[in-house]
């Protein structure tokens, strides 16, 4: 197999900026496109919805043709990539690396995840304002993951909206996932930090749904691709380096 084009889907809030610390440790001979979901970056005057993230995803596909695709998603940029594997060619997609995203929301992560949006929807974006929680909470954020101040800053310019996030509850809850990955005929690495107790429960499910499942634990908490970039990059790295042999 010639060498894949990795499309990389960011997760909630967030955009393709957001990808730029694993960017620069992938093996430079991988063509690298990493877009903006509804409701992100340069398309955060659109609502997010899985049926326009799948648009995205499966549009950044197209336009690299006839070329394959692995598609590489942390968080909402893995059920995002899950959702989009159908809409894209058999031919084409190579596989999915995909994390976070182990796990249906139902019942208590529902909950849990509603609470979240709850404290900043209702609470802190109408006290504080969002361009003001952004400037102080990211850079924070940012500085206890390892990242330096180019990296947050490029991040902040393209544009992070916290109010994304309700949008991606929403169009989450409910949704069982279990069957679309069983339709997925590709191989697919389910990839978690080890303290991201919720998906790591069902991450096993998700695996063993799969028709050619795997799984990659990294010693963090959710968001591994900004926890671990470097070690995750290398990873990438030797997983294609076996998928293309």
């Amino acid at each position: 197999m010639s060498d894949p084009v990795l499309i990389l889907v960011h997760g909630a809030t967030l955009n393709g900026a957001s990808w730029n610390p694993v960017r620069r440790y992938l093996d430079p001979r991988y063509r690298v496109v990493a877009v903006d979901l509804p409701g992100h970056g340069a398309r955060r005057s659109e609502p997010y919805t899985v049926e326009g993230a799948v648009r995205v995803v499966a549009q950044a596909a197209k336009e690299v043709a006839p070329a394959k695709v692995v598609l590489i998603g942390d968080s909402l940029g893995g059920y995002t990539s899950m959702a989009a594997a159908s809409s894209i060619a058999a031919q084409q997609l190579a596989a999915l690396i995909v994390g976070g995203c182990s796990q249906n929301f139902f019942g208590a992560p529902l909950r849990a995840l509603r609470s979240r949006w709850f404290l900043f929807g209702k609470i802190l974006i109408p006290v504080f304002g969002e361009e003001r929680l952004v400037k102080r909470l990211m850079p924070k954020a940012m500085r206890k993951m390892g990242h330096d101040e180019a990296d947050t800053n490029a991040i902040i310019n393209a544009h992070v909206r916290m109010r994304a996030f309700g949008e991606a509850v929403a169009a989450l809850a409910h949704k069982d996932f279990l069957p679309t990955v069983a339709a997925i005929d590709v191989p697919i690495v389910f990839f978690n930090g080890t303290k991201d107790k919720s998906p790591m429960g069902s991450e096993a499910l998700f695996a063993k749904t799969a028709k050619h499942g795997e799984v990659k634990h990294f010693e963090c908490e959710h968001g591994v691709t900004l926890w671990k970039s470097r070690e995750f990059a290398q990873f990438v790295n030797g997983y294609l380096g076996r998928l293309n042999a």
